[in-house]
């Protein structure tokens, strides 16, 4: 799936300022259905790039309907399902250097020197889960308490468990802005 470098940076602007964290794949299909929907647009006589026209809803539909295409699952997977998209998580998560832990549910990594840490001790990490009506979600690996959840968006496959890996990482490494801290 390809994508025009201006969508991308449109829709990855919309992601930026929501609460979730979205999965490159998906800034791509977001994009990419953004193109489609401008290029409908230019049939019927509106310049693409000129956001005065009232085209820039557009970016928010586009966002927003790939995105919800990942928030659940319309049809309930199986336990086993679940099971193995966490063992894809684990497995990649181990590939990218990350400790595994255990987490009340779902999949827990420690933090990493030099990174952002959680909890009391400073040495919490974090957890995502997968469940089979629901998305990917990521909490602070906490055994008490209900803390704040993120929605990772990203598709429920192991191509997908990849990036959910790779956000985890870069959250734990302090190259993604870390979700749970307050932004100014």
């Amino acid at each position: 799936m390809t994508a025009s470098n201006a969508s991308r940076d449109r829709i990855q602007k919309i992601y930026d300022s929501h609460r979730g964290l979205y999965a490159p794949s998906l800034v791509t299909e977001a994009a990419a259905f953004l193109d489609d929907l401008l290029d409908t647009a230019e049939k019927h006589g509106h310049d693409r790039t000129d956001q005065s026209q009232g085209l820039s809803w557009l970016v928010m539909a586009a966002a927003e309907a790939t995105s919800s295409k990942y928030r659940s699952h319309r049809n309930k997977r199986t336990y086993e399902e679940v099971n193995q998209l966490t063992r894809a998580l684990s497995t990649e998560l181990t590939k990218l250097g990350l400790t595994i832990t255990g987490a009340r549910n779902g999949v827990g990594a420690e933090p990493v020197a030099g990174g952002p840490t959680w909890g009391l001790d400073g040495r919490t990490g974090l957890a995502v889960s997968i469940y089979t009506d629901g998305g990917w979600d990521l909490t602070v690996n906490q055994q008490v308490g209900a803390g704040s959840v993120h929605s990772i968006y990203a598709p429920h496959t192991a191509e997908g468990a990849k990036e959910v890996a790779a956000i985890v990482h870069g959250i734990l490494h302090g190259e993604i802005a870390d979700p749970f801290r307050r932004r100014t």
